[in-house]
């Protein structure tokens, strides 16, 4: 996840082992789609924000994909993600998703989006959409899970990560900027305990 001077130190979270981001597991809704919509997901992904690499596995192991690359900022993150056995052509990078260089540009076929958008500050929302747009080939898909609502008695707007978004915004930030193309949002059927009905699956083409 990209630096931001509103940004917690991603890598001493990891090393201190505070990380109540990471379930052990992919995400719910990740699974749901997948196996709703089998042999979609093909060709080079991209995770940004991987952590420790869940969700990258999860999709490695699915016949049409390529490689995937989990990014993340932290190199403990990153390092601990390359100790899990290997289930397909997985690698992950301790890189930052505003400062891609060039081998990153236009290569993917998909995105795939979990803790990223909801985890830096929502001023930098707008360097996120052209950040993935520039990584996805044209025609490349993003798909995601964004997390609308984590608000709670603790936890107010203003006040993450995470941050919370609407589904106006989503439309506002992606659509109108004229980089992609929203197919299809649906409340998923799955999710983490206590995220039930707070989240939104969308998928969106790279105009």
């Amino acid at each position: 996840m990209p630096p931001s001077e509103h940004s917690p130190n991603w890598d001493n979270l990891y090393l201190e082992k505070t990380t109540p981001w990471d379930k052990g597991a992919p995400a719910p809704p990740l699974l749901e789609w997948i196996g709703a919509n089998p042999s979609q997901i093909g060709g080079h992904v991209l995770v940004p924000g991987c952590g420790l690499g869940h969700d990258v596995r999860a999709l490695a192991a699915l016949a049409d994909v390529t490689s995937v690359v989990g990014l993340d900022l932290s190199p403990t993150a990153v390092a601990l993600a390359a100790e899990f056995s290997k289930v397909g052509e997985e690698s992950y990078l301790a890189e930052d998703l505003f400062a891609l260089d060039d081998a990153h540009l236009g290569t993917y076929d998909w995105v795939w989006e979990h803790t990223c958008f909801c985890a830096i500050d929502p001023s930098m929302r707008e360097d996120y959409v052209r950040a993935v747009h520039g990584a996805l080939k044209p025609g490349g898909h993003l798909l995601g899970v964004f997390y609308l609502d984590p608000y709670d008695a603790e936890h107010q707007p203003g006040g993450g990560p995470p941050h919370g978004s609407t589904l106006e915004e989503l439309s506002t930030r992606f659509e109108e900027s004229g980089l992609f193309l929203i197919e299809h949002s649906a409340v998923p059927g799955k999710a983490y305990p206590g995220r039930e009905g707070l989240e939104r699956t969308v998928r969106m083409r790279r105009i």
